[in-house]
């Protein structure tokens, strides 16, 4: 992390080290995703409506966090530890050791409401000092459209291979143990964080940042400055609109994975009667499915474009849904074997899901840097998981209240019938909900790698100081239709870059400005 030449070439090492970020990434969220809310109500004895409870206040919380940690990380290298170690380096350095411990606690049973609190908060603002600052790297390691699709690519690799781990281990451990045997939550946490911390290393000793720019003799800026240069950059952000776009189709994919991950163990073993063991096998395939896939999505995002394969990708996550509440609805015969073809039409689903929206995500700091001639990866990162998060922390809270209001029985191997349609309900409108919402947000989604060539062209043209008054007019069609504003007021002419300037002290893009006054 040190080396900050981004000319460098990309060798394997360093992709698989990049990938391995979101073994932790994704791989921890697979593993809450999946079990935590069943944790909390079958071993922990928590309520649903505390379970849920626990989940959306530290995810709230956390949600206003992850704005000022994209801010804190773009803007560390004013540090001397952040010009040493690097100003997304240091976070991973720190973050591995914290992560590692605050993921082992979490899964300590008999503790009560505000243990299981306290735990999930801190664990949450470990991960955040993580993940923030990897979310910038794919961008800050290549301008390269097919290596960015290619370090998407093999973090979904890991992503997904984790999820098989997730969905695999639990249920090998309670098989060991017994069904009764709390302690295999914790075995399995311990496991997760050292592997974990293993990765998060990884990161810092095999990847590299864009270099921040420091003056030294500039006057430091008050905390208030600071923080009132953080509010506008985050309200700016949705000034662009693709990024607009991208955060409708990511809430409704991932608030949906999210509902889905946190009902579906309950589904699979109360609404269909298998076992934890089978509900772990059928998870299992699910994972093995959607790690398979990742290499189907690479090409069809390349082929056809991120919002085609978006598409396609919420198709087969209805598909499942439908085919998981037919086997109930209509009793369908052979009902073990028809919830392994609907694990693998959503394994399929959620591959296409995490693998589009981040790769989408690596490409948003070039559509930024159009309008503003500024590069503000860490702040799209912070506002990204803040929409999210703040979203699903609703979302899962109502998860719980909903389950509460059926009467679901924690630490019963026996629910209700009411318990029965509660689960259901929350399993079929909720996750079709925000499918059909993300899939309204893709419909005029147009950012594909013949548009994303031209844009780049057009941002280096503008760098090597070439005139706005030279565009081609399918450049500036292009880009127009990528940021959402007419081309005289791009490349920082536009009260979002004047809104920065004025709190950073001025920058390139506003003195290219001043040099193409004259064709405004």
């Amino acid at each position: 992390m040190i080396n900050h030449d981004k000319s460098r070439p990309i060798k394997l090492r360093n992709m698989l080290a990049y990938g391995g970020g979101d073994f932790f990434g994704g791989g921890s969220f697979a593993v809450l995703g999946l079990w935590l809310m069943f944790f909390y109500t079958t071993y922990a004895g928590l309520s649903p409506a505390q379970a849920g409870s626990v989940i959306a206040i530290a995810r709230l919380l956390d949600a206003f966090f992850d704005p000022l940690m994209g801010y804190v990380t773009d803007n560390f290298y004013r540090s001397k530890v952040g010009r040493k170690f690097g100003r997304r380096g240091f976070f991973f350095l720190f973050g591995g050791p914290l992560v590692m411990l605050t993921y082992i606690i979490m899964w300590v049973d008999g503790m009560g409401f505000f243990y299981y609190l306290a735990t999930y908060i801190l664990f949450y603002i470990a991960y955040t000092l993580v993940i923030v600052p990897y979310e910038t790297l794919a961008a800050e390691m290549t301008n390269d459209f097919k290596q960015r699709a290619r370090l998407t690519g093999v973090r979904m690799f890991f992503s997904t291979g984790a999820g098989i781990l997730a969905a695999w281990l639990p249920g090998r451990i309670i098989s060991f143990l017994g069904n009764d045997d709390p302690s295999s939550f914790l075995y399995m946490g311990i496991i997760f964080g050292a592997l974990f911390a293993l990765v998060i290393l990884c990161l810092y000793l095999f990847t590299w940042e864009r270099p921040g720019t420091f003056d030294p003799s500039a006057p430091k800026k008050k905390f208030s400055e600071d923080m009132a240069h953080l509010f506008r950059s985050l309200i700016s952000t949705f000034q662009l609109r693709t990024f607009r776009q991208h955060v409708g189709m990511y809430l409704g994919a991932y608030v949906a994975l999210d509902v889905l991950g946190a009902i579906l163990a309950y589904y699979i073993i109360f609404v269909l009667g298998e076992s934890a063991v089978s509900a772990s096998n059928a998870l299992t395939f699910m994972t093995v499915v959607q790690f398979l896939c990742v290499a189907l999505f690479i090409t069809l995002c390349i082929k056809l474009g991120n919002g085609k394969s978006y598409k396609i990708a919420q198709g087969f996550m209805l598909l499942s849904v439908g085919l998981f509440l037919s086997i109930h609805l209509f009793s369908l015969p052979y009902s073990s074997w028809l919830v392994y073809v609907a694990a693998l039409l959503m394994g399929v689903g959620r591959s296409g899901t995490y693998y589009v929206c981040w790769n989408i995500y690596s490409f948003i700091p070039d559509i930024d840097e159009m309008l503003t001639g500024k590069r503000r990866e860490g702040i799209f990162a912070g506002v990204m998981t803040f929409v999210r998060k703040a979203v699903q922390a609703l979302a899962l809270f109502m998860v719980g209240i909903i389950l509460q209001h059926y009467g679901f029985a924690a630490k019963s191997a026996l629910q209700s019938p009411e318990a029965i349609h509660g689960i259901v309900a929350v399993f079929g409108v909720g996750s079709t909900a925000f499918l059909i919402f993300g899939i309204a947000c893709s419909l005029k989604f147009r950012l594909t790698q013949q548009n994303h060539a031209l844009l780049i062209a057009e941002v280096n043209r503008l760098k090597n100081n070439g005139s706005k008054q030279n565009v081609t007019p399918e450049t500036r069609k292009v880009t127009e239709m990528l940021t959402g504003w007419d081309y005289q007021y791009l490349w920082g002419n536009n009260k979002v870059s004047r809104q920065e300037d004025t709190l950073s002290g001025g920058s390139e893009s506003s003195r290219l400005n001043d040099k193409d006054a004259s064709c405004q």
